[in-house]
């Protein structure tokens, strides 16, 4: 599965949210998420110099004991990549394979997201630790969607909903706080 997404910064997040109200869309309750990024042997090149076809893996812990295992292989730019996910029962034994295969933890991001279904999309509200707060909006495709289509498809309906394309952030969280010298992740 493809996934393609934008993500704009927000001092409103209510604002989004009374606008999703208003059109009958109701977000989650906050989802606490803890997700450490891992490296391939300790590679920095995915951070700053990403390039078709560069992995991202991630452990996600929300809730509960077990977690979300990622695998994310980049195509036309950061936020458009082909994207695997699965449930694991037990994060830690995960990672301990994750190390043994030398890969390395890298960034660790904490963030608070509300999500909703919203029309063929999936939009989440997210107060990231460090960064500040996000719309992020997505859409699942088949791999030979026209990314820069798409990409102008979600902007349009974020401009629906208020938010300025002036206010686009092309980097995933995880590069962000990597770009700001980040504690390492354990």
């Amino acid at each position: 599965m493809r996934e393609i997404e934008v993500k704009i910064r927000t001092k409103d997040l209510g604002g989004v949210e009374r606008e999703l109200a208003a059109r009958g869309c109701a977000l989650s309750a906050p989802i606490r998420q803890h997700d450490v990024i891992y490296s391939l042997k300790g590679s920095v090149a995915q951070w700053g110099q990403s390039k078709e076809g560069d992995l991202i893996l991630r452990i996600r812990r929300q809730g509960g004991d077990g977690g979300i295992f990622t695998l994310k292989q980049q195509r036309t730019h950061e936020l458009d990549s082909t994207e695997i996910e699965t449930e694991i029962g037990d994060p830690d034994a995960l990672h301990r394979a994750l190390l043994l295969i030398g890969c390395v933890p890298m960034v660790e991001v904490k963030k608070i997201r509300r999500k909703a279904k919203f029309g063929g999309y999936e939009i989440c509200l997210d107060e990231v630790e460090r960064l500040g707060a996000f719309v992020e909006l997505e859409k699942l495709t088949d791999d030979g969607a026209d990314a820069a289509k798409v990409t102008e498809e979600l902007l349009k309906t974020l401009e629906g909903f208020g938010l300025s394309r002036e206010d686009r952030e092309t980097r995933g969280y995880d590069t962000q706080i990597y770009g700001m010298g980040r504690p390492k992740a354990e």
